[in-house]
């Protein structure tokens, strides 16, 4: 009698061994498939970001092929007014320079155009800060020079400037 029970309690832990593997088989199994391919779809997009090209790894050059053109002067700009303010705004911009990739293959043949292209050089300057009013020229000085850039990149169909300096920038 003692050996039938011991059966009966075998199989029947054997009969829930098969039931809970089969709820492992159909419910759990599916899940975790699905989780994991979402993990591995964002493991993926975040390898993309990290490995692919950006404009600041594509635009990085050796300090030595460097060469920096300093505007000859100074610009003072008038800045867009302020909602409910009569006073005229200005920004003096010191020290301002191109920073230009000698081993581009544009720079032989744009290099003399900067000089005599320096008046609309400095327009595009000046367009961009116009844009702005006296509080947000410091909070976006960032953005202002990438479109700077943007712009005197289209100008001169080329990505041999790589960078534009402001040495100091004054708002009044």
């Amino acid at each position: 009698m003692k050996r039938n029970i011991l059966t009966i309690i075998i199989l029947a832990l054997g009969i829930l061994n098969m039931i809970l593997t089969a709820v492992i088989v159909f419910a759990v199994v599916p899940t975790t498939m699905r989780t994991n391919s979402l993990i591995s779809k964002v493991a993926s997009t975040i390898d993309l970001e990290l490995e692919s090209p950006s404009e600041d790894d594509a635009e990085r050059v050796d300090i030595a092929d460097i060469e920096v053109y300093q505007l000859p002067k100074d610009l003072t700009i008038s800045l867009k007014p302020e909602e409910n303010d009569t006073k005229n705004h200005y920004a003096l911009l010191v020290g301002v320079s191109l920073s230009i990739n000698t081993k581009s293959e544009d720079y032989k043949t744009l290099q003399p155009a900067i000089e005599t292209n320096e008046g609309h050089i400095t327009e595009i300057i000046t367009d961009e800060f116009s844009k702005y009013t006296v509080k947000n020229v410091k909070e976006n000085k960032d953005l202002i020079k990438e479109e700077i850039l943007k712009k005197i990149k289209e100008y001169f169909n080329s990505d041999f400037i790589i960078n534009i300096s402001i040495g100091n920038i004054v708002v009044e």
